[in-house]
């Protein structure tokens, strides 16, 4: 691949300045454009040490209003971000919609540096690219443009560029040993970079090759194709046409779906002195295990979802009761603030994921995007029919970073729900959980039955199974939710034991 360039190509001095600046005026009316259409734009620079790429950097931001434009120069990940799957600093960085981001390298570091230098190994590298192709494939999905470019050199001006810059006080600071290993394992270094840009240069996001001999004509090339990027992303939007007819909205499960909320038995129940028997072992249970996340530094995240007034709060009151304070954060989600919405609807979360060590509680997740977002129509039926795909990437990229992940639906019928909204409605002191959109929701039963039935089918899966819990009874539940979280915990620490 890599073979096939050019490295000899090259353009006139006066020529290059009449193109360059014919490519920076094409370039300040497209961020125009990509505001207007709020469109997010990624460009990814990367390619051998001294290739140029700071040149390009400085001419791109000359051509943009920097107001709309940022660059994000990435190093080796910070102690706390080793903390987190890695993939969550890059999504932290993303662009809102309408801006441009330009990564002076990027998740790519992951796949070619950390391999040369044995931080990746290579039975990790496939699944490394499947994570980093999902990660762009979901941005273009939801509309954002990617322009990914590899400028490649030749040994020899590897080789002078760095003893040139390594001879000047003003540029010695740039060259770093890791560089200087690249001109030594060129060889090596160039075979790993041609299986990366094998691996993820894909349908929705293709490397575009740069031959970088002659930094006039990377830049030209570089300038080029992120407009073409632009513009191919730009064309791809939906117009203000009337949208594709839906079908109309599924109020019953179709002949051959599993109804697997019709399974769970909601006679399931326990006496007052049997559950604070229960319940004591199990959050003393839990709170043993807290230390041992500590010391293995390993992350959990438990996800609530269910119906309204299944009684999430309290069940969410009994796991926590017991732990240390500092150990834990319970995070609610309601309606994604104008910074969310500007973002992919999986980055809010990718913000709040717990740390090493940590457990993250989460109250409502990513799964409105297949119930709430599904019935009231805050997605299209091509959005949310994708996002079961996405979540399961999702979710893959948190366990196979180390997450203990326990997804918890609390499931009661809808004659216990009218008598819990009975209930609030008569209590003054209950009176504030109960809202117009609850009832609005509870209207809706049969729409939400349908889609929780779809979303725990196609999103239950070994890595991260769903646990559904008998809620008719609080006291049960409560029991429930603290016994599946400390099972999943000892699970996770038990196969570590086994793998080690």
């Amino acid at each position: 691949m890599l073979d096939m360039l050019d490295l000899g190509v090259t353009i006139e001095k006066a020529a290059y300045g009449a193109e360059l600046e014919r490519l920076a005026l094409q370039l300040r009316s497209l961020q125009a454009d990509c505001r207007a259409a709020k469109l997010p734009t990624i460009v990814v620079l990367e390619g051998w040490a001294a290739a140029g790429k700071g040149t390009i950097v400085k001419h791109l931001r000359d051509s943009l209003d920097p107001r709309g434009f940022q660059v994000h120069p990435i190093f080796p990940p910070e102690p706390h971000e080793r903390g987190y799957p890695w993939l969550r600093r890059f999504w932290l960085r993303l662009p809102p919609a309408g801006t441009i981001a330009l990564f002076y390298h990027s998740w790519y570091t992951r796949l070619l540096e950390d391999r040369l230098f044995d931080r990746l190994s290579d039975s990790q590298f496939p699944e490394a690219a499947r994570e980093v192709n999902a990660f762009e494939r979901q941005l273009v999905d939801n509309g954002a443009a990617i322009a990914k470019f590899f400028i490649h050199l030749s040994r020899d001006e590897l080789k002078k560029r760095l003893k040139n810059y390594q001879a000047d006080p003003f540029q010695a600071w740039r060259v770093r040993s890791e560089d200087w290993q690249q001109a030594k394992h060129y060889k090596q270094y160039r075979n790993l970079a041609e299986s990366m840009l094998a691996a993820t240069s894909t349908g929705a996001a293709p490397w575009t090759l740069v031959a970088g001999n002659c930094r006039r004509w990377a830049t030209i090339q570089v300038l080029s194709e992120t407009i073409a990027a632009i513009v191919q992303a730009l064309d791809r939007r939906p117009t203000q046409s009337s949208p594709p007819p839906a079908l109309p909205p599924q109020t019953e499960l179709h002949p051959g779906e599993p109804n697997l909320l019709g399974r769970v038995d909601l006679s399931q129940s326990l006496s007052r002195k049997k559950y604070e028997r229960r319940l004591s072992e199990q959050q003393a249970r839990l709170r043993s295990l807290q230390l041992k996340i500590h010391q293995q530094q390993l992350p959990v995240l438990v996800l609530f979802e269910g119906w309204d007034a299944a009684g999430k709060g309290g069940a969410i009151s009994r796991l926590t009761g017991i732990l240390d304070p500092r150990s834990y954060n319970v995070q609610a989600f309601a309606a994604p603030t104008d910074e969310e919405r500007s973002h992919h609807y999986l980055w809010r979360f990718w913000r709040w994921l717990p740390a090493a060590g940590k457990i993250g509680i989460f109250d409502r997740s990513w799964y409105g995007r297949v119930m709430v977002e599904r019935i009231e129509g805050f997605a299209t039926e091509a959005e949310w029919r994708r996002a079961y795909a996405e979540i399961n990437e999702f979710e893959s990229q948190l366990v196979s970073g180390g997450t203990v992940l326990v997804k918890l639906w609390l499931h009661i019928s809808p004659e216990e729900q009218l008598r819990r909204f009975q209930e609030r409605q008569e209590n003054p002191f209950k009176q504030y959980k109960l809202t117009e959109e609850d009832w609005r929701n509870r209207d809706r039963w049969p729409l939400y039955n349908v889609a929780v039935n779809q979303m725990i089918q196609r999103t239950h899966t070994p890595i991260a199974p769903w646990t559904v819990i008998a809620a008719e009874d609080k006291l049960w539940a409560r029991v429930a939710v603290v016994t599946a979280v400390a099972e999943a915990i000892e699970r996770r620490l038990s196969s570590r034991r086994i793998s080690s």
